[in-house]
C-alpha cells in the first residue's frame, strides 16, 4: 500500500474532504480549524498537530481556502464577524492590503486573493513557530498553498514565498 503522507489544513465550515479525496485519494489526513488558520499560541495544541505529523510520517502539509469560506466571505462582504482569532487574522489582511488588492475590485478575485494572503500568512506563522519551524526544515516536510473553488469545481496550487523565513 502507498501512503500518501498529505496532511491537509482545512475550513471545517468549507466542507472539502470530499472535494480533495476526489482529487488526492482517500488516504489523506485532515486537520481543520476555522479559516484554516491555526492556533499558533496553543502549545498543547501544537505539540499534538506535531505528535499526528510524526507519528504518519506527513510529508506534505496543504494550506486550504475556498473561495466560499464563510470567514473570508463575511469580511469582504462587510458582514457579521463572531470575534474567533481566526478572523481577526484574516481582518488584519484584508484592512493592511485593501488599497492595493481588494479595493474596487471583482468578488472572485478579492476571495482568491484574500485565500492567498491567509495561505502565505499560515505558511509564515507555522515557519516562525518556536516548535515547528526546524521541525519541518529537519524532518523535510513540503508545505504547499492550494485554493479552492467548489463552486466552479476547480482548485489552483499557489506559489509559497519562502524568503524572509526566521525558521526557529
Amino acid at each position: 500500500m502507498i501512503e500518501n503522507n498529505k496532511l491537509f489544513i482545512v475550513c471545517p465550515f468549507s466542507c472539502l474532504e470530499n472535494f480533495l479525496k476526489e482529487r488526492y485519494g482517500n488516504d489523506i489526513f485532515f486537520l481543520t480549524f476555522s479559516a484554516a488558520v491555526l492556533q499558533y499560541n496553543e502549545f498543547e495544541y501544537l505539540c499534538r498537530v506535531k505528535d499526528f505529523t510524526t507519528r504518519e510520517k506527513i510529508k506534505s502539509i496543504y494550506f486550504v481556502n475556498d473561495t466560499s469560506c464563510r470567514f473570508i466571505n463575511g469580511i469582504i462582504n462587510q458582514g457579521h464577524l463572531s470575534g474567533l482569532i481566526s478572523e481577526n487574522s484574516i481582518v488584519d489582511l484584508y484592512v493592511e492590503h485593501y488599497f492595493s488588492e481588494f479595493k474596487d475590485k471583482p468578488l472572485f478575485q478579492q476571495q482568491f486573493k484574500m485565500a492567498e494572503l491567509n495561505i502565505q500568512t499560515q505558511l509564515n506563522e507555522m515557519m516562525n513557530s518556536s516548535l515547528f519551524g526546524s521541525y519541518i526544515k529537519e524532518s523535510a516536510i513540503e508545505l504547499k498553498g492550494l485554493i479552492t473553488s467548489k463552486e466552479i469545481n476547480a482548485s489552483t496550487e499557489i506559489k509559497l514565498n519562502f524568503n524572509n523565513l526566521n525558521c526557529r
